[in-house]
């Protein structure tokens, strides 16, 4: 790859994950787990749910060539949120894909809501959601004494705006995923409104790589959660998921090819 080129996918922030020579890896993060049932209302339990969602994904996305897949569980165990985000670290994964459940005080909210990360503030409502999602974390911080000469200043530099530029990329790339996802339930008229919100979900937050937080739908809908039971709707939601990442991944590629051109 030459400089020009370089600076090219530097600039569009290309450079903060490995470009997949051939397969978009996904990691697919069924919430909960073991003890951590998450959300349950009558004979729906988030854990179960989800896991059986992830799992027909799964199978979905290994008939296609184009993705490898990698998944954080495949039995009713418990996973800690910072396991979850070193599984995808060490997979490196360039997709970060996590399902969860939705429930509300009020039985008619409804509806498909995707999550991801970005530095504005989120609202309420979103804030509430992630702190009932997100366990609790410890989180250790080793203290550094950083010393040296104008050299290691300019290095520090350099790295702090390709971090940035990393940062930037990810989210901005988490958004597109949200939107593509949108897209494709939004054009089936007999599918449940889907929404784009933001909250600092751990999973999230803390994975390198695009991720979003897709919540399926609301256990606490007697409507919606009926349908959740059912193979069909649960076929249908990984389908649709699938759907949209293979609308991702073309459209990524095709930049790709520009910017290298």
């Amino acid at each position: 790859m030459n400089l020009l080129k370089t600076k090219k996918l530097l600039a569009l922030g290309l450079l903060s994950w490995s470009l997949p020579a051939s397969a978009l890896h996904i990691m697919i993060d069924p919430g909960h787990g073991g003890v951590d049932t998450g959300a349950v209302h009558g004979a729906a339990k988030e854990a179960d749910l989800v896991l059986k969602v992830a799992q027909r994904l799964k199978t979905i996305l290994e008939k296609n060539t184009d993705f490898k897949v990698s998944i954080t569980r495949t039995t009713d165990r418990n996973l800690g949120l910072p396991s979850r985000v070193k599984m995808a670290e060490d997979a490196k994964a360039d997709l970060f894909v996590s399902l969860h459940a939705n429930a509300a005080s009020d039985q008619r909210a409804k509806g498909v809501e995707f999550f991801f990360q970005n530095n504005l503030p989120p609202d309420e409502e979103s804030l509430f959601l992630a702190s009932q999602e997100n366990q609790m974390v410890l989180n250790s911080k080793e203290l550094h004494d950083i010393s040296g000469g104008d050299e290691l200043s300019k290095k520090g530099d350099v790295a702090a705006i390709v971090e940035d530029l990393r940062r930037q990329n990810r989210m901005e790339s988490s958004l597109h995923l949200s939107k593509t996802l949108t897209q494709v339930w939004n054009a089936d008229s007999s599918a449940t409104h889907a929404t784009i919100k933001q909250a600092p979900f751990y999973v999230i937050s803390k994975t390198s790589m695009p991720s979003v937080l897709i919540e399926i739908g609301f256990l606490t809908n007697p409507r919606e959660a009926k349908r959740l039971l059912t193979t069909e709707y649960q076929s249908d939601l990984a389908q649709k998921i699938y759907s949209a990442l293979l609308s991702y991944k073309e459209k990524m590629d095709n930049r790709t090819a520009k910017t290298l051109d």
